[in-house]
């Protein structure tokens, strides 16, 4: 079995599918529409939107039978980007969420591993400022749902070069000890959104132990 990647049985794959259902529950209340996004991808849509950031360095990158260079998708938010036009269609805004497999070569902890899920919205609008308002109150309502202890900080450097001046807000959970992130998110030029480590966010919320 690769270093990084599980499998999850028993209680804790009730726990994940149990989180899953909450955020769509919510997601849905908040009037949300929810996509399946692939696992695979081409590189160079996160060259081009992420470039800069240490997530290039982390892809599982290599090329395909025809010689293009393809991914495992290490996060979302790109690939809403670039899809912004057939994804709002006639509509000048709208407001999508995720449930995704995402992959990242990092060292793994406690929470956070290679192989890892990402619960996500992005909202597409003219107006990312509006849209970034609307993100961090749905981000803060489905966290104070949970009953989650959380610090929320509204002006982080994110690292991500797609973010408006790249600048981001950030959720940290300080249960969680050194590894404290559990949401990043920000404002882009297509609208706004941000993601929630499910495995972190289990751990925050006490209902699956650290390994």
């Amino acid at each position: 079995m690769l270093r990084g990647t599980r499998i999850v049985t028993g209680e804790e794959a009730a726990m994940m599918r149990e989180m899953e259902g909450r955020f769509r529950s919510y997601l849905h209340r908040c009037g949300a529409e929810e996509v399946i996004v692939p696992a695979l991808w081409g590189q160079n849509t996160f060259i081009e939107k992420a470039g800069g950031s240490e997530i290039i360095g982390q892809m599982w990158a290599f090329n395909d039978k025809a010689g293009r260079p393809c991914c495992l998708i290490p996060e979302a938010t790109a690939l809403f980007q670039e899809r912004c036009d057939v994804l709002l269609g006639a509509r000048a805004e709208a407001m999508f969420f995720y449930v995704a497999r995402c992959y990242r070569y990092e060292r793994p902890q406690a929470g956070r591993y290679r192989e890892f899920t990402q619960l996500g919205l992005e909202i597409l609008s003219p107006e990312p400022a509006k849209a970034l308002v609307r993100c961090q109150d749905i981000c803060s309502g489905f966290l104070d749902s949970l009953g989650l202890e959380y610090e929320l900080n509204l002006a982080v450097k994110r690292g991500l070069s797609y973010y408006l001046e790249g600048n981001g807000f950030e959720v940290r959970c300080p249960v969680l000890g050194a590894q404290q992130q559990v949401v990043g998110g920000g404002a882009y030029r297509q609208g706004a959104g941000f993601g929630i480590g499910l495995e972190r966010l289990l751990l925050a919320s006490g209902m699956v132990q650290g390994r």
